[in-house]
């Protein structure tokens, strides 16, 4: 059975704060994502996080990285230029709640340090927000690889792709070929279309495959958990379909694991209520930015940066 997540339904997972709550009660949420070739995605990702209401946000940059052979800044540089009030490198005293990772990265250029620094919070309790260059990481673990088998991964995991990473995550999972029906046309119009259907369908296998819930980002956005639970957002504005939305979504996501991650922790199912509020949240700020109040595109075009700013407004709309 897949839910159709509504107004009402995200509305219960936005947290406000109360009178004795103080930036740690909020969440704390490290972020590992941006490289030099992207440090744009750090930002990106930083700048929705805060927004969504986040406690504290540590950002930590990758370990080892060359300079930038373009002349850019490095994502720590970028995103303390945009928001100062981020705290830099993790703290072994009091550690992050939640963990948001992958965005702008890309698992040829990880270093081995940056490798076994991701594969340790794999290994840890706190839950995780798997993006882009990250994905790889939930695939090992599934195949049950040498490195694997001497450290077992117990995060709880939700993990992010849009339609090309799921193919390549379904077939890195052993899966072999998707389904003959996963590249019928999507008509985003038409929730229900058998198109649509088999995308669920597909996102619950691989969830299952991997033992992580999986996001799988589309004008119609599907979140199913490992229990069989799919839960489905949307359509969304198209004006959504630009570059880094993706990481205004998963530091969106990354706020809200933090905010709830005791509730994950105990009941990692929460995952895919969390995607799909997030991805509810996205879809608002985006009409908020474009002026699109309808689900035919009208309106006016807008950056990843608009959908961030507006965030506020669409937590204040939805909540």
């Amino acid at each position: 059975m897949i839910t159709h997540w509504s107004r009402e339904h995200a509305a219960e997972w936005l947290r406000r704060p109360g009178a004795g709550d103080d930036k740690y009660l909020r969440g704390v949420l490290g972020v590992r994502t941006g490289s030099v070739t992207y440090p744009g995605a750090a930002v990106l990702g930083v700048s929705a996080a805060w927004r969504t209401g986040v406690g504290l946000l540590r950002y930590v940059p990758p370990l080892e990285h060359a300079p930038s052979p373009h002349g850019l800044p490095s994502p720590a540089a970028a995103v303390l230029a945009v928001h100062p009030e981020t705290v830099f490198g993790a703290s072994a005293s009091r550690p992050c709640d939640a963990w948001l990772l992958g965005s702008g990265t890309d698992p040829a250029e990880r270093s081995p340090a940056e490798h076994a620094a991701l594969r340790q919070l794999r290994r840890g309790s706190a839950p995780l927000v798997i993006d882009a260059g990250a994905l790889d990481l939930a695939v090992s673990d599934a195949n049950g690889s040498s490195e694997t088998a001497a450290c077992t991964s117990t995060a709880p995991v939700i993990l992010t792709p849009h339609s090309g990473e799921f193919e390549r995550l379904w077939r890195a999972a052993g899966l072999g070929e998707l389904p003959h029906d996963w590249a019928a046309r999507v008509d985003a119009g038409i929730p229900d279309s058998h198109a649509h259907l088999a995308r669920a369908r597909a996102a619950a296998r691989l969830a299952t495959q991997l033992d992580a819930t999986v996001l799988l980002k589309g004008a119609v956005t599907v979140c199913a958990a490992p229990d069989g639970q799919i839960l489905r957002a949307g359509p969304a504005t198209p004006w959504l379909a630009t570059a880094g939305t993706g990481d205004v979504l998963a530091g969106i996501l990354g706020a809200l694991v933090t905010a709830h991650a005791e509730e994950v922790q105990q009941t990692p199912a929460t995952l895919a209520a969390l995607g799909a509020t997030a991805a509810l949240l996205h879809d608002t700020a985006a009409r908020i930015a474009s002026g699109d109040a309808t689900a035919h595109g009208a309106g006016r075009p807008i950056t990843a940066l608009d959908v961030a700013a507006a965030i506020p407004e669409a937590f204040a709309t939805l909540s």
